[in-house]
């Protein structure tokens, strides 16, 4: 038990470095961040005929992502969605996150991650930056935690990855219902 409560915290503490060094990124553009209800190939269609710097940050399902980016890019991009239909509304977000807007905050994660104990998962975690399952090397491990703070969290394919392992039961822990509809949309053709 004293080793689960050691692990748990390093996560948290893991959790909240990452967090107080995105939040330290001072730039004259934090940037911005907007939910768009799409299908996500009219995303990326829609986000290249954009003028300046705008990605998708989140890719939550086949219908909903966050982008993210400069802020009158990101401003564009809403503008062109509604044009067509589409729904988009910006987040109140301090910064552009898993943009490269909050990249200079990537190093000090990294300095901080490589002062902590860090372990190979017991479970399989699956990493946002990839949406495949962590590596056992801790080295590997670190190296994705340091590229998640500027990528986009890849939470369509890390649902597939983990329904090819077998996975068929999600459980969202909180007050909202959003994961839900994620879990729903992607595998709603699915009886299983």
């Amino acid at each position: 038990m004293a080793v689960d409560m050691v692990h748990d915290v390093a996560e948290l503490e893991a959790a909240a470095g990452r967090g107080r060094e995105m939040s330290r990124v001072k730039m004259d553009d934090n940037g911005w961040m907007a939910a768009v209800l799409a299908p996500y190939e009219v995303v990326e269609a829609t986000l290249a005929e954009v003028d300046g710097y705008v990605v998708p940050a989140n890719i939550n399902s086949t219908t909903q992502s966050v982008i993210g980016g400069e802020s009158q890019a990101v401003e564009a991009a809403i503008k062109l969605f509604q044009e067509r239909g589409y729904q988009a509304m910006q987040l109140p977000v301090s910064h552009a996150f898993h943009t490269r807007i909050v990249a200079p905050a990537s190093k000090p994660l990294r300095t901080m991650l490589d002062r902590m104990h860090i372990t190979p998962p017991r479970l399989p975690l699956v990493a946002n930056v990839t949406g495949e399952f962590y590596p056992l090397d801790v080295e590997a491990i670190k190296d994705m935690l340091e590229q998640q703070i500027a990528s986009p969290v890849q939470w369509v394919k890390g649902l597939q990855t983990m329904y090819a392992a077998g996975v068929r039961t999600f459980v969202e822990v909180g007050p909202k219902r959003a994961l839900r509809g994620f879990v729903k949309d992607v595998f709603g053709d699915h009886d299983d």
